[in-house]
């Protein structure tokens, strides 16, 4: 005998009855109410086990459409009594945006029930839709409700029903027990049981009367946009002193032989609004005269609608707004279009300023060059006199005695050091090891670069580095590296003897 167990079998009076309405045994007088089955029932009525039917012969029928079944009776046995069908609540919304780009939502829930005075099952709604369940309620509205046990609808269900326009629930009872009585299987389906809506011709009449509200306001909210901005212009004709904007610059970037880099720039600014406002779809069309001499276009439009912004060939300055409403607080961003000419110019003028700086670095290194090799030439009084007239200092009477490693004196080396390292360098890092192999500085002594005569400079620079870090003139940041404290540090002699 078959062990698939049923809570419901189909009695010979065509009405669906659970076990515990039947007598036991054959008595039952109940079939499979499995279509593909109809095979002849056993009420198993136990006092150990639950009740259950059992095929009276092997069939291999799951007996799956017993609830199914059962739950359409239910509902056509409660429309007889007159019941309430609770419906699933209907969730309306829509929204717009203003030409601002803000959104404007509204939403409406609304929650009712159904009662029924007919209901039939297996309604043929169309060639390719049955329901399975199809109720009239007393206010002779027609409700299609399906049965959700072991397949739910898919999209293709929910359009079936969009495509006949007939409003039409699922009652999800997947989660009831295999032996759910009456009772309760009829508090599922009235009541409890989750429930959606597969179509609901109502719920498009909620959004077409939100869609009337959403429009209704934004053409309200776009009006106060367009009237502020009528103001915001009539205001910039009116007005002498042109606002606060910060006016879009035009840029071109340079390079130098040298890697350097320069910009050159212009900021347009307008000196005068006319009075010739003309108004479009989002705001407001009018002319202006830049830096007293160029007649422009001007576009005051509201933020987010650059796009739809129509300009002429002639230079234009596109002034977009945003205030929130808030006439006090009015943010504008500016930019400029149609200015090919304005930036070919500015090009030009970068260009020359290109030719005039790469002239300047050619007299600045030919001027470097002569100066290293004359110093580079010049004997020790020389030197001194150069160094002292840069740092204004009378010069020493006596040189001190030669330093091989240097190729200089005591106070020639000590001297350029401090005068193109530490004299008016406030915050510069300087470190022995760095300094004793400087190129700069090789250049103007012309001093020996082999690891002997760097090691004897790199000693000396650092203990007299040492020294100006006790006296106050260097902060020390490293075991070799120190930072210069003072900016003129004028009263100092660099070739002093420090002890």
């Amino acid at each position: 005998m078959s062990e698939v167990k049923i809570a419901w079998g189909l009695g010979v009076d065509g009405i669906m009855r659970h076990i515990s309405e039947v007598k036991k045994g054959k008595a039952c007088d109940c079939v499979c109410p499995s279509v593909n089955c109809s095979s002849p029932l056993i009420a198993n009525q136990g006092s150990k086990k639950a009740h259950y039917f059992s095929h009276k012969a092997h069939t291999g029928c799951s007996g799956e459409s017993a609830l199914h079944l059962a739950a359409k009776q239910v509902l056509e046995d409660s429309a007889s009594e007159n019941l309430h069908l609770i419906l699933p609540e209907i969730h309306a919304t829509y929204s717009s945006t203003d030409m601002a780009g803000e959104t404007v939502k509204k939403a409406l829930v609304q929650v009712s029930n159904f009662q029924m005075v007919k209901a039939q099952q297996e309604v043929k709604l169309n060639n390719d839709l049955i329901a399975d369940v199809v109720s009239q309620s007393t206010k002779g509205e027609s409700l299609a409700v399906e049965i959700f046990v072991t397949n739910a609808k898919d999209e293709v269900g929910e359009r079936k029903y969009s495509a006949v326009d007939v409003d039409a629930i699922e009652i999800d009872l997947s989660v009831l027990p295999w032996n759910v009585d009456r009772n309760e299987l009829k508090m599922f389906v009235l009541k409890t049981a989750n429930r959606r809506w597969l179509h609901c011709r109502k719920k498009s009449q909620l959004e077409k009367k939100l869609k009337l509200q959403v429009d209704n306001e934004i053409i309200e909210i776009n009006r106060r946009y367009l009237a502020n901005l009528y103001t915001i212009a009539k205001s910039l004709s009116t007005n002498l002193n042109i606002p606060n904007f910060t006016w879009p610059s035009l840029t071109v970037n340079k390079e130098l032989s040298n890697s350097e880099r320069f910009i050159v720039s212009r900021e347009p600014k307008v000196t005068h609004f006319n009075d010739d406002w003309l108004p479009f779809k989002y705001g407001y069309k009018g002319t202006a005269v830049v830096e007293k001499k160029v007649n422009i276009d001007v576009v005051l439009f509201v933020v987010n609608n650059l796009r739809q912004v129509m300009t002429h060939s002639s230079p234009t300055l596109l002034i977009s707004y945003y205030e929130q409403m808030n006439i006090d607080n009015l943010q504008f961003n500016l930019r400029w279009k149609n200015i090919d000419t304005w930036r070919e110019k500015l090009e030009k003028i970068a260009n020359a300023e290109l030719i005039k700086k790469e002239q300047e670095i050619v007299n600045r290194t030919q001027k470097r060059s002569a100066f290293v090799q004359y110093f580079k030439n010049a004997n020790e009084t020389v030197k001194m006199q150069i160094l002292c007239k840069k740092l204004g200092l009378r010069q020493p009477e006596q040189l001190s005695k030669y330093v091989y490693c240097w190729n200089s004196s005591w106070d020639v080396w000590r001297t350029v050091v401090w005068v193109y390292k530490i004299h008016c360098n406030k915050g510069y890092i300087i470190d022995a090891n760095d300094i004793a192999s400087d190129p700069w500085l090789e250049s103007l002594l012309g001093f020996s670069i082999d690891y002997e005569a760097y090691e004897s400079r790199r000693k000396m620079v650092g203990f007299w580095l040492k020294k100006l870090f006790e006296l106050g003139y260097l902060k020390r940041v490293g075991w070799t590296k120190y930072e210069v404290e003072s900016r003129q540090l004028k009263s100092f002699l660099p070739w002093s003897y420090i002890r």
